[in-house]
This record gives structure tokens, sequence and C-alpha cells, in this order.
């Protein structure tokens, strides 16, 4: 029986909170990145009469390319343990 001072004892082998919320940060950035890549691949093929130009934003690029990263290493990471 537990009192109110006492913690539960995690499982062994459970995923910790903050690795979930990389994998989740990781996957909402991969998909960010798919859909603007597909969003931008869309615009070159579909208009032919008017000439389309990209800004890419370097801050943002890194954001989302790091999240990803950070993910990718991650899950790979845990994998290899």
């Amino acid at each position: 029986m537990q009192t109110g001072d006492e913690k539960p004892a995690a499982r062994p082998g459970s995923t910790p909170i903050w690795v979930w919320a990389i994998y989740a940060l990781g996957i909402l950035a991969a998909t960010i990145l798919a859909l603007s890549v597909l969003f931008t691949l869309g615009a070159y093929l579909l208009s032919d009469d008017v000439p389309v130009t990209t800004n890419v934003s370097v801050p943002a690029l890194v954001l989302w390319g790091g999240l990803t990263a950070a993910a990718g290493g991650l899950w790979i990471y845990r994998r290899r343990r």
C-alpha cells in the first residue's frame, strides 16, 4: 500500500515522457518539411505559365531539420542499446 509521500516505481524498460516529446516534435517537424517540399514541387510542376520563386527561411530549415534529426538520432540510439 502506498502512502502520499511515495512515488510509484517506474516499470523497467518503460519509455520516459521526454523521449515521447522528442518523437512527437520530430514527427511534427518531418511532416512540415515533407508538406513544404511537396507544396513547392507541386508549384513547380503545375505552373507552366507563371514563374515560381522560392524564399527559403534558413532558421526554419535549421529548426525543423534539427528536430527531425534529433528524433531520428534518438530513435536509432535507443534501438541500438
